[in-house]
């Protein structure tokens, strides 16, 4: 297992820094990205790219390098990075002692006959997925499992 980087952080309503500038110090623009978004109505499915209006709920961004989870609470969003590379300074590292390993993964939707989600799963057709644990190795035990594009 190798090191990873687990980390958290809080935006207030009004601070100096938006969910979307997080995204983007987060993820290069050259690095290939897909997005999950989620209300409590729908879901968006899974998109390529940052979102240009990450505004919701609930969210998560991916790629090959890192996860960043956030999530709306009544004073601004909360965030979670799950990654190989170091996050922006601004992230509080979680306490532990964070491994990562990738596994395989399987995504069900309109192209499975398999039934799996009340509806297909709408996503890129030619996206294969893979999930990363990060495992606290003091524990052995895994905390988060990230998506990754493979």
């Amino acid at each position: 297992m190798k090191p990873a980087y687990v980390a958290s952080l809080k935006i207030q309503d009004g601070a100096e820094s938006s969910l979307s500038q997080v995204l983007s110090a987060c993820f290069s623009t050259s690095e290939k990205t897909y997005s999950f978004l989620r209300w409590p109505h729908r879901v968006s499915g899974i998109q390529v790219g940052i979102p240009a209006d990450p505004v919701c709920p609930e969210g998560q961004v991916f790629s090959q390098q890192g996860e960043l989870r956030w999530k709306s609470t009544p004073h601004g969003w909360d965030l979670l990075y799950l990654g190989i590379q170091a996050p922006p300074d601004s992230f509080i590292p979680l306490p532990g002692e964070w491994r990562w390993e990738d596994h395989a993964a399987d995504l069900y939707g309109s192209q499975n006959r398999e039934t799996r989600f009340p509806k297909p799963l709408s996503h890129p057709q030619d996206l294969k997925v893979g999930q990363r644990y990060f495992r606290d190795e003091r524990t052995a035990r895994v905390h988060f499992i990230a998506l990754i594009p493979r």
